[in-house]
Order: structure tokens, then sequence, then C-alpha cells
């Protein structure tokens, strides 16, 4: 870095000659050596501290003894050192309370740091400076002693207060910030948020801005003649005039023009009152600019502040205050302009996207996080599109793009890409390389919606909605690409919004039926219990099998109440089972998801049901998936410890598929191990897939787990699950589902559901080829 040494050279040498300028300018309007109107050198001074430190301190006592030695030679050597010490530590002392204890903004940018600076700098340090110089000169013999001493050092504390006072806070504020306007001139200075919000910031038109700045400088000119310049009786006061350009001034314009007004106003008096200054009242003169000067900085701080606050309301309107892109309010307005701009703007598209994996980002690094992966989203796609298309946050992790003046659809199709790329690069965040994945739907408008709408133009609530479909359709087929919107799309969403409106209704007046499919003993044929299915008696589809309604549940949420209505529906029903001699209780299988598996209350709920239904616990088996597993495994086994106290059996159902892990048998209190339908169905497909069965069922049994063979088609499987070791059995070669009066009727047989043969001899690969 260089070594700037002139600078504080520079800065001196302009401070003092200014300072020499304005000292020997307001003597031209003293009432005595020591006291004039206004003194604005005072205010260069705490523009000095204020913006380039506190440590240019020293220049104050150089100005001090320019003042003496060049301007007014009155005062001996010690009340001279006496002065100077007061005047430069009072300024110090208020330059640094501002700064340090207070933290205001030098610039002045918000309400507060206005009041503070006019309360200290303006008001406070004067009138403290004011009373100690008076008091030093008291001290040193230089005012006159007598009976009325009391009332002459006061009216002088008040007249050198009010110069002082006055000439801060007319020069002051306007050059605090005018140099505000040059950030490298301050020596620290907090930051400062821009006053408007950059697309709602009002358009300055030279028009407008000519017209009122020769309305105000009229409004100055005519104020000031009137009060101080004009003929007047002897009873009326004209001064208040001033007031009139002001008030005008601060609630139309805000702070800065206030304090130029202010500025001028003072210069105007002092200029028409500056040859008659023993005809006028020094003291209420001075006292009017005072008040005339705290009133401008104070109304017009108050209005900006309004003027910002509603900037800023006016900004998170039409705004997401987290990155700065538009919201779903200014998203369509901007559609709507854009559809109203022309009767067919065939060249427009709608893109909206979401995050594959955010509420993983979130759940695993927190909130924080998540936001600042979506800040840097948010700059990613504002980059990667045209400078005259809209990038918008809609909520969450949704983002969605209008793109205006396509030459064709192919381009949007092009821009979907990119920005698909455009996200492809980790994101830094927390110190680790984040991989965000999106989905992205798009939809393209068409002169008539005749698919849709009967030929009824499209809107841009419309237009959103299919772009929500297309990123439906995109995510549930294959995320991380983009997906054009198409009718048939519509169409099925219109199916699935139908069907999910009937199951909620379904479930809410029980038009479900719980069905039970058979559980076999492969030991002795016999019945050992069921398994709940759920089936949806359709007044117009027929019977509804479960994969067709339990995946809509389950994106729907509907799946809680499912489950809930499901176990309290079959407890109930297996209560009524009998218990016939020499048979063990039939047991009841039901199936438990995520959702309901998770949620807080799961063992209270389940210790009600067996309380009201009357079932031992023992008699039933909570059948869980694979993935029910993953997500908080503490809550998760905590929970499953408490149901296996309970008595209630637990059956890891579908093993083999998805995730599975044996520490899953290791760490969770298993008790059933449920082998998937597709490795059942493989058995007759070679020696691989007979030694994998095998390989589970011995794994079970080795575990002291009860095995379960699922989706026995054939007396062939049934026949080889029962060589391989097999404990129980289930598929439609033994039973189909019942509905719950068949089901009862068959828990009243007392015989063997099949008639057993002794099992065959199964041979794996390594059994061959021991041979």
């Amino acid at each position: 870095m260089p070594n700037l040494w002139w600078r504080p050279v520079l800065i001196g040498v302009v401070y003092l000659l200014a300072w020499y300028g304005l000292d020997v300018a307001s003597q031209q309007f003293a009432t005595s050596p020591e006291v004039t109107v206004w003194y604005p050198a005072v205010g260069l001074d705490v523009v000095l501290l204020l913006v380039f430190g506190l440590r240019f301190w020293p220049l104050l006592i150089l100005s001090r003894l320019v003042h003496t030695f060049f301007v007014v030679d009155t005062l001996p050597p010690l009340p001279l050192l006496g002065y100077i010490v007061m005047t430069v530590a009072t300024t110090l002392a208020a330059a640094y309370l501002l700064l340090r204890p207070l933290h205001i903004d030098p610039r002045l940018p918000r309400l507060r740091d206005v009041a503070l600076f006019v309360a200290v700098a303006m008001l406070g340090a004067p009138l403290v400076m004011s009373a100690l110089q008076v008091f030093n000169l008291t001290v040193a013999g230089l005012l006159s002693t007598g009976p009325q001493l009391t009332e002459r050092s006061l009216t002088q504390t008040l007249q050198l207060w009010a110069g002082s006072a006055t000439g801060v806070g007319l020069l002051a504020p306007p050059l605090l910030l005018l140099l505000g306007r040059w950030p490298g001139l301050w020596s620290s200075a907090p930051a400062q948020a821009p006053a408007f919000p950059p697309e709602t910031r009002p358009k300055s038109e030279v028009w407008p801005w000519a017209r009122d700045a020769a309305v105000a400088a009229v409004l100055v000119v005519a104020a000031v003649w009137a009060g101080y310049g004009g003929p007047r009786g002897t009873t009326l006061n004209y001064s208040y005039a001033l007031f009139i350009p002001v008030l005008w001034i601060a609630t139309r314009h805000g702070f800065a023009p206030a304090a130029v007004c202010v500025l001028a106003l003072n210069v105007g008096v002092a200029l028409l009152t500056g040859g008659r200054i023993a005809e006028t009242s020094g003291l209420a003169l001075q006292f009017g600019l005072v008040t005339v000067t705290v009133s401008g900085l104070l109304l017009g701080a108050v209005i900006r502040e309004r003027q910002h606050l509603s900037a800023r309301l006016a900004y998170l309107a039409l705004h997401d205050p987290l990155t700065g892109l538009g919201n779903r309010r200014l998203f369509g307005e901007r559609v709507a302009r854009a559809l109203e701009a022309s009767p067919a703007p065939n060249g427009l598209a709608v893109l909206l996207m979401d995050f594959d994996n955010f509420k993983a980002i979130n759940d695993s690094l927190g909130h924080s996080a998540g936001d600042e992966v979506l800040i840097l989203t948010g700059q990613r796609l504002q980059a990667g599109v045209r400078p005259g298309d809209t990038v918008a946050r809609l909520g969450g992790d949704e983002f969605a793009v209008l793109l205006e003046h396509l030459p064709g659809p192919q381009q949007a199709s092009e821009t979907a890409d990119r920005l698909l790329r455009a996200l492809e690069p980790a994101i830094s965040v927390q110190g680790l390389e984040l991989q965000v994945r999106a989905s992205l739907g798009i939809a393209l408008y068409d002169d008539l919606d005749g698919d849709l709408g009967g030929g009824t133009p499209l809107d841009g609530e419309t237009l959103l909605r299919n772009a929500d479909v297309a990123l439906y359709h995109a995510k549930a087929h294959s995320r991380g690409r983009a997906q054009v919107f198409d009718a048939a799309m519509h169409r099925e969403v219109l199916e699935r919004l139908e069907l999910e409106t009937e199951l909620r209704a379904a479930i809410g007046s029980g038009a479900l039926e719980v069905w039970y499919q058979p559980v076999v003993d492969l030991g002795s044929g016999h019945l050992r219990g069921f398994e709940a299915l759920v089936r949806w008696p359709h007044p117009t589809r027929g019977l509804l099998s479960p994969e067709t309604f339990i995946p809509l549940a389950e994106d729907t949420g509907l799946i809680v109440p499912l489950d809930r209505w499901t176990l309290r529906t079959a407890a109930h029903e297996a209560a009524t089972w009998p218990a016939l001699p020499g048979r063990t209780a039939l047991a009841l299988g039901v199936n438990l998801t995520a959702a309901q598996m998770h949620l807080p209350g799961l063992v209270a709920e389940v210790r009600g049901v067996l309380g009201r239904s009357g079932l031992a616990p023992e008699r039933l088996t909570l059948e869980l998936t694979e993935n029910v597993l993953m997500n908080d495994r503490t809550t998760t086994l905590d929970t499953m410890r408490t149901l296996r106290e309970l008595g209630v059996g637990l059956a890891l159902d579908d093993f083999g598929t998805g995730y599975s892990s044996l520490s899953y048998l290791r760490q969770f209190p298993i008790s059933d191990l449920k082998v998937d339908r597709s490795f059942i169905a493989d058995l007759d497909g070679g020696h691989t897939s007979t030694a994998l069965v095998r390989a589970v069922s011995e794994l079970g049994q080795a575990l002291g787990l009860t095995t379960v063979a699922e989706g026995i088609e054939t007396p062939e499987q049934f026949a080889q699950v029962r060589a391989l070791g097999f404990t129980l059995a289930q598929g439609f070669y033994l039973s189909p589902p019942l509905d719950a009066a068949a089901a009862r009727a068959l828990a009243q047989q007392a015989g063997p559901l099949v008639i057993m043969e002794p099992p065959p001899t199964v041979k794996t690969e390594a059994d061959t080829d021991s041979v």
C-alpha cells in the first residue's frame, strides 16, 4: 500500500483555509468580538472529526490559534489557553460520543442519526462549550462585574450557544451529505443501505426536478425578504415566514433538500441583517434561526424515514426479502402485463423450478444453510436469463422464470437446459460442497387453450398451473430434467384431483373396506393369521387395489388418517376371530407407513386401539418397510422398542428390495422377516435366486426371526419355500384377500388350509457343483 503521507497534510490545509474563511465571514455578523449571529466554523470542526477521524483533533487547536492571531486578538494567554482547551475538548467529546457509544452513521441516513446529531453536536455540545467559555471569561475578569453579572453571563452564554448551534446545524448536515458521496474520504463509517431498493427507487426526471427547485428557490427568497427585508409594522413579527419553505420542502422532498433549505435561509437572513445587527434583537434573531434550523432538519429526517419505509414496504410487497428476486405477486403482474401487451404473445413461456433435494439440505444443515443455497441459486438463475426476463421466488424452494419475445418454443427448452446446467457446479456452504439438483416445468403460451378451456385464452394463473403440472411430471418420472406441458398432463392431473377428493370423502365416511389375506403355517398347513389390506369399492371404477390410491394418499397426507382407520378397523375385526382348541390365536398383520411411524403419539395410539378392541398385543404385528427405518433412526428405534415392550410384533416387510441392510436386523427389534414377492417369483429362474432366498431364510432362522414368504402363486413355489425352511407363507395360491365376512368364516375352520406333502429337496448351484 502506498504511503499517502500527503493526505493528512492536504486535509489539514483545506480545513484551516476553510475554517479561516468561515471565521472571517461570521465576524461580519458579530454582536460583540466573541459573539456572532451564527458561527459555521464550529460545524466544520464536527465534520472534520466525524468524516476523517478523531485523530485530527490537533487541527482544532491550530484553528483556534488562527482565530486568535489572524481574526480576533482579544484574549490574554491564560484565558486563551482555557478557551482552546474547552472548545477542543467539548467538540472532541461530542464527536467521540456520536461515533462510539451512540454508533451513529455520520452520513445521517436514518432519523435516529439525525436526532442524535442534533441533540449532541448541534444543541448539547455548543451549550456546554458556551457555558465553559463564559465561565472562563468570568474567571479571567473579562466580563464586567456588577449586580447584573448573572444576567449578562446567561445572555452571553445563550448568544454563544445559539450562534454555535446554528452554525453546526446549517453547515454540517449539507456537508456530511455531500461528502457521503465519496466513501473513500471517510476514515470509518457503518455500511449504509440504499435509501430506496433498486427496483423501487423513484425515477429522476429533469423537468419535475427543475420545477420543484425553482419553486423552492422562490419560496426561500420570498420568506427571507418577508421576514427580514421588506417593510414591516411595529407590532408584527414576520420572521415566522421562514417556516413556509421549510415545511414545504421538508414534507415534499425529505432530509437533504431540507438541509439545503436551512443553509439557504440562514445565509439569506445573515445577508439581509448583516449591516444592521445592532438594530435587531440579536438573541431573538439567533433563537429564531436555531428554531428554524432544528425544525427543518428533524422534519426532513422524519419525512425521509417515512419515504424510506414506504419504499421498503412497496419493495417487500413485490420482492422476496431473502434473495432479492421478485415474489409471486410481482411475477403475476409481469405475466399479466406481458399478456396484455399483445393479443397473441406466442413468444412467451413460464418456467417453474424447484429442488429435488432441498429438504435434505435443510434438515441436515439447518435453515441458515438452506437460505444460503436459495440466495446463490437465485443469483445463478438471474445470471442465466436475458436482461428482460423475470426471475422470481414463489416460496420455499420454488422459482419461476418468465421468458418474453422468444423466437420459438425451442428457445424455452434451451433456456431451461441452460438453467439446469447453471445449477450443476457444487455450492460451497458451511465448508461443504453441496450438489443442488432441480426439476423444471415449462408452459408455453398457445393462442387458444381449446383442449382445456373450450377456446378460452390463457391467463397468467393458467400458465403457472400448466408449468406446475409439467414440473410434477418431471419430478415423478425422472428428476433433474425439464418437462414441457401438454394437454394430456392436465387431464391426468384433473383425474388425480378428482380421485383425491373422492378418497378424502371415502375415508371420512368409512366407505373403504379392510380385506384380509390368509397367512399359512408351512409346518402344519393351518391358518396362522391374516394380513390386513385396504380395498376401495369405488362407485364407478369398481374395487380398487391399494396400488391405485395408496401412493396418492402418501403424496397428499391422507395416508395418516387412512392408516389410523385401517389399524382401528382391523383390530376390532381380529378381536372377533374365534380361538379354536389346539390352535394358536390368529395373528393380525397391519402395514405401517413412514408417515404414521414418525408421529409422536404412535405408541399411545396403538395402546388405545388394543385397549378399545380387546385384541391381545401379541396377536398384532406391525409391518414396516425398509424406508421407514432410514429417517431419524434414534426416534424410530425408541418407538420400536416401546412397541416391542408392549408385546406388539414388528415385521420387516419387502426385505431384499430398496435399501436392504443387515444392520437393520442387528439394530432394530424385528420379530418377523418378510421376503419380497419378487424373490419368490424368481425361484424358478435359476440356482442363484434359490441360493439368495435360502440365505435369507437361514439368516432369519439363525437370528430367531419368523420368516414369511410373500407372493406364493404356484404349487412349485409353495413347495420350494417349504423346502428352504420358511416359517409362514401367503399368496394367491393359498388364498386371495378375503372380505371381513369370508375371513371370519375361514377363521372358524379347524382343519388345515393346505394339504401338506413332504417337501422336495431344493438344490443350489453349490450343491450341483459338489456332486
